[in-house]
């Protein structure tokens, strides 16, 4: 393939802001409020439904999606995040979906190539990477460590790493899953 025709084919594609998947430009949009940031209808539709009531989302959900995005850019009246989401590596979303739920989490929705689990304190999201991705990692503050530690044990979850308060003042503990990502909590 000729260096033309390469750019051709990547000015084409556009990656999700969200899910970080390439699709291309027919497949994404713009954030009105944050140029060059593109969305995927998948992620808009994720996002919709954290913005409002059930009934906005089903009117959301036949609409263009130019508009719908510009619906979501033009419906958060506060200016900073509400949380991050750490996006995890697996190399097999049903093996993962299995594994945290034996850890408390529950699965809140699957897009192709994408998995959301939450539990009350935290939400994870995880993307297909079937070619043996490197581990990622993330930190969850919850109320209780202990407590939670004790759960997991309780239900025999593998890969919890013993409890250790910290010099810092957290005691924390680590679950690592089946694609080595580490999960920290404290």
């Amino acid at each position: 393939m000729t260096v033309a025709a390469e750019t051709v084919r990547e000015s084409d594609h556009e990656h999700c802001g969200c899910c970080g998947r390439q699709l291309p430009r027919s497949e994404v949009v713009e954030l009105g409020n944050t140029p060059g940031v593109f969305i995927c209808v998948g992620c808009a539709i994720w996002a919709a439904r954290r913005i409002g009531p059930a009934a906005t989302l089903r009117q959301l959900r036949f609409t263009p999606l130019g508009a719908l995005m510009r619906r979501l850019a033009g419906s958060r009246t506060d200016a900073g995040p509400q949380a991050a989401i750490p996006i995890l590596p697996s190399t097999d979303l049903d093996r993962t979906a299995a594994f945290y739920t034996t850890a408390g989490f529950t699965e809140t929705g699957r897009h192709p190539g994408y998995l959301l689990m939450r539990t009350s304190d935290a939400e994870l999201h995880f993307s297909l990477e079937p070619d043996s991705p490197a581990p990622g990692q993330c930190f969850i503050h919850v109320t209780d460590a202990l407590k939670l530690w004790k759960q997991l044990r309780h239900r025999a979850t593998a890969g919890v790493s013993p409890i250790a308060d910290q010099d810092y003042g957290l005691r924390e503990f680590v679950l690592t899953d089946p694609d080595g990502n580490r999960v920290r909590f404290g």
